[in-house]
């Protein structure tokens, strides 16, 4: 006669069942289906683009690849580390061509400065190439998981929006050219008020979840007339001896 089953033994092998049976209805993992290389790069970037943006930099990249349906290893296949894959990421994101886009439309000298600043910021903020606003998300993220985005964005943003605006608002006004006298402090953080007014209208919209003014456009508009208004008459102070040392000082590029 078969001895009967200990009580530890009997609870064991309940356990080993009830593992079994887990086993069987845990969700299975969706394995991605196979993609060219190049294709399979893309998606990788793209995918991981909002995956960081909604997590985190410090977000596990195994997490990642359970998200994509493929296997961690997969990811190095493409990139050699983690930092590799975050700065393909903000490559992706912030490339040449999204800053020539927009310095293209600055740069339409045959119709009026504000006109151009309302094209540029109707659609600067809310891109209707980046519906998600992942760019807003990444720049926020980076700058707080202590990533460098500043130093990638600044230089260019400096070349393509602030020295063009202040070179224009300089001839407007007839005050010397860079040439003569380098940007100034104060003219940078001139226009650099109208940029942060306007980017801080989408943060509150689409990161703080904040009641605003719905048309993106029309509140622009609103800042940017409030902008030509005041920066002429700051730009002249600031050339006339008027403005405090501070903002008069070369800003160094």
């Amino acid at each position: 006669m078969k001895k009967p089953a200990s009580k530890s033994q009997s609870a064991k092998n309940a356990a080993l069942k009830s593992a079994a049976r887990s086993s069987r209805d845990a969700p299975v993992r969706q394995r991605a289906r196979r993609l060219p290389a190049a294709e399979r790069k893309a998606l990788i970037l793209q995918e991981a683009a909002l995956f960081f943006s909604e997590n985190g930099f410090a977000a596990s990249t195994r997490d990642l690849a359970d998200r994509l349906g493929v296997r961690q290893a997969l990811l190095y296949k493409y990139f050699s580390s983690k930092e590799a894959l975050i700065e393909a990421v903000f490559d992706a994101a912030f490339a040449d061509a999204w800053f020539a886009k927009w310095a293209e439309i600055l740069s339409q000298k045959d119709v009026s400065l504000e006109a151009r600043l309302r094209a540029f910021y109707s659609n600067y903020a809310d891109d209707p190439e980046d519906p998600d606003h992942l760019r807003l998300r990444l720049y926020l993220r980076g700058a707080l998981d202590g990533w460098p985005v500043t130093a990638r964005i600044e230089p260019r943003q400096s070349r393509k929006f602030v020295l063009p605006l202040v070179a224009e608002m300089r001839q407007e006004e007839g005050l010397p050219d860079f040439t003569a006298r380098k940007l100034m402090k104060g003219e940078r953080e001139l226009v650099l008020s109208l940029h942060g007014a306007v980017i801080f209208h989408s943060i509150r919209a689409h990161v703080y979840k904040s009641a605003v003014a719905a048309d993106h456009e029309a509140v622009a508009g609103l800042y940017i007339d409030v902008f030509l208004r005041g920066a002429r008459a700051g730009l002249r102070a600031m050339h006339e001896g008027k403005a405090p040392a501070g903002l008069t000082a070369a800003a160094g590029g």
